[in-house]
């Protein structure tokens, strides 16, 4: 009993006629080495994260960052909407903790911290127990 198997259809020969190659494979080789373009999807406005951006927002105030204009160049990470919903949230007190001591007894303080506006600048003012 000899078990014979079928032979190979000519379409799916490489070399084939029959066969259909794309000669442009950039499109093909892109996805297959991660070079492919994909649209960055944005991020999601919620709670989370206009805390996140709110801390970051308090930060750069902090250090000196105090208009619309350099908070966009201290924050490249976030685009112009972002920061302005992070603005927005850390009007309302947000809790922050803040390193304080030296390197060999360090501790956290935790206090508030909000945004207030005076004119086109940013203050911050805090509040600690």
């Amino acid at each position: 009993m000899t078990n014979q198997m079928p032979s190979i259809p000519t379409f799916l020969l490489r070399g084939h006629a029959d066969c259909v190659v794309n000669l442009d494979r950039t499109n093909f080789e892109a996805i297959i080495y991660g070079q492919a373009d994909m649209p960055q999807a944005k991020n999601k406005l919620n709670a989370a994260f206009k805390g996140r951006v709110a801390q970051a927002v308090i930060s750069a105030i902090k250090a000196g960052d105090d208009t619309f204009g350099k908070l966009r160049k201290a924050l490249p990470d976030y685009e112009d909407n972002e920061i302005r919903a992070g603005i927005r949230f850390a009007k309302k007190w947000i809790p922050m903790l803040e390193r304080k001591g030296t390197r060999a007894k360090p501790y956290m303080q935790k206090y508030q911290a909000r945004v207030v506006s005076n004119g086109k600048r940013y203050e911050i003012v805090t509040y600690s127990s």
